[in-house]
């Protein structure tokens, strides 16, 4: 049969490649996995504003790059999906450095040499000059130009990779106000991404090389998405089960956690694991590919996210071997579960469900120790339901409601301040772990002592205040407390 040859109009395809789906934080985060692949330590990005018109560059101290290396880098497909990669190659396609660059700027600039005795060797794109040539011209970029470009970034290494990004038209929305606070958001936000991507390699958790990552020569610290290593006097999570699972000639690793409750994580450590603490949007499976996150919680249509199901996260990890059971996208930031592993996850999610659940049900049938509480919680018959109902029997609050005379108005009142208790309110507040949920105010003395001055003069005694105030936990008051509050209201 006949053949034809229709290349791909250059500045036609080129746009359709700007339009893969990258946010920066994605795009930075395939940058880096390239200069972990090269065994790099240290990672910088380096990035400046300079007044609308930004540069960002990606700095590694690897093992660099020939000028050969270079122009095959910087060639669009140049390695098939299908060619056997080293086990520490987070790449995949062969097109990540380009795609993630033009989805951000028209100019990307990589520099690289690997000896300290051989001139740096860059080359440039340039989406302008391919949208008006419309063929696909990458520029070589002169050695003394080339060490311009570092000496403009800092660049820290005597040998290593330098990826330059500039004339910026998608990392910057052009419907802000203040364009300059939206970039420094999104650098904000950047931080957090990369903390949680990458967080085995910059904690040293069960991979090949330890890496650190620098924003403008600041360290980011990694995250901790299962309180495997807490800080002094914090507890650390649970492993349920740990699991090798075999799909063909594939190994892939199941390991499912339950987190300590919220109540036994300090403020700092919490934000640690969860992104500003928020358990129950980190609850789920989180996949990585040769140590590198790619899906960061949620259920893959397997569960439900849910109060009961936010301390269980499940960690499933494949090495670059299984790529073609997973549809790994070209972001490698969606991948979609194997049918096989899908069967055998619905197991252990369901288990670590249950126990997730059973953390939070022992602390709900905890029993009031209080002697005479105001509040009672009563429990239906199979124990699945907790009501909070007011005590009819507490000593001082039945007194002050005999004084009103109709009986139906007495079960009224009762009844509307049960049915008024903002249970969703309060729910939605313990949720929000960023939030410290107290009864106590800076004025809460203040406000007890007016309490027991209107008691006083309603006729109650001394005594009975004293008994009320000392039964309650909630009121969080020492006898010795009680009574000098009590003599400051009658003083």
């Amino acid at each position: 049969m006949e053949t034809v040859s229709l290349p791909p109009i250059a500045s036609s395809f080129i746009q359709s490649l700007r339009s893969v789906g990258y946010s920066l934080e994605s795009a930075i985060a395939d940058l880096v996995d390239n200069s972990i692949s090269a065994h790099a330590k240290s990672i910088n990005i380096f990035t400046q504003w300079r007044n609308g018109n930004p540069i960002l560059a990606v700095m590694d101290d690897g093992i660099g790059m020939l000028p050969e290396t270079v122009q095959k880098a910087m060639r669009l497909g140049a390695i098939s999906p299908n060619q056997i990669r080293d086990k520490s190659d987070l790449g995949r396609f062969g097109m990540g450095l380009k795609t993630a660059s033009f989805s951000q700027c028209k100019k990307l600039i990589l520099i690289s040499r690997t000896n300290v005795n051989d001139n740096w060797y860059g080359i440039c794109w340039d989406l302008d000059l391919v949208e008006k040539t419309n063929q696909w011209l990458a520029q070589i970029v002169p050695y003394d130009v080339c060490e311009a470009y570092l000496n403009d970034i800092s660049f820290p290494s005597i040998i290593g990779t330098a990826v330059i990004w500039s004339c910026f038209d998608r990392a910057i929305d052009p419907t802000s106000i203040k364009n300059d606070r939206d970039y420094e958001q999104r650098i904000v936000n950047l931080i957090d991404h990369l903390s949680l991507i990458f967080h085995r390699f910059i904690n040293n958790d069960n991979v090949s090389q330890k890496v650190s990552i620098l924003l403008n020569n600041k360290v980011i610290k990694g995250m901790d998405p299962f309180a495997i290593n807490p800080e002094p006097e914090q507890l650390a999570s649970t492993l349920l089960s740990e699991q090798v699972l075999n799909i063909g000639k594939c190994t892939i690793q199941v390991k499912a956690y339950i987190l300590p409750h919220p109540s036994k994580m300090s403020y700092a450590f919490s934000n640690r694991v969860s992104n500003k603490g928020e358990h129950h949007l980190g609850q789920g499976i989180y996949i990585y590919r040769a140590g590198r996150l790619i899906v960061a919680g949620g259920w893959q249509k397997l569960a439900k996210a849910s109060e009961a199901n936010k301390l269980a996260r499940i960690s499933v990890e494949f090495n670059n071997d299984a790529d073609h059971l997973w549809c790994l996208d070209v972001k490698k930031s969606r991948v979609e579960l194997p049918a096989l592993l899908r069967e055998q996850l619905k197991r252990i999610i369901f288990q670590c469900s249950v126990k997730s659940s059973n953390t939070f049900i022992r602390r709900a049938k905890m029993q009031s120790l209080d002697i005479e509480p105001i509040w009672q919680r009563v429990f239906d018959r199979d124990k699945q339901y907790i009501v909070y109902k007011i005590n009819r029997t507490h000593s001082l609050l039945t007194e002050m409601i005999n004084n009103i005379e109709s009986s139906e108005i007495k079960s009224a009142l009762l009844t509307l301040i049960e049915q008024a208790l903002p249970l969703k309110l309060l729910k939605n507040d313990v949720a929000a772990l960023n939030i410290k949920l107290v009864q106590e105010t800076e004025d809460s003395n203040q406000m007890i002592k007016k309490l027991i001055q209107e008691l006083l003069i309603a006729g109650f005694s001394a005594d009975s205040i004293f008994n009320v105030l000392l039964n309650d936990s909630n009121f969080s008051l020492t006898p010795e407390e009680i009574k000098r509050l009590i003599k400051s209201a009658e003083g």
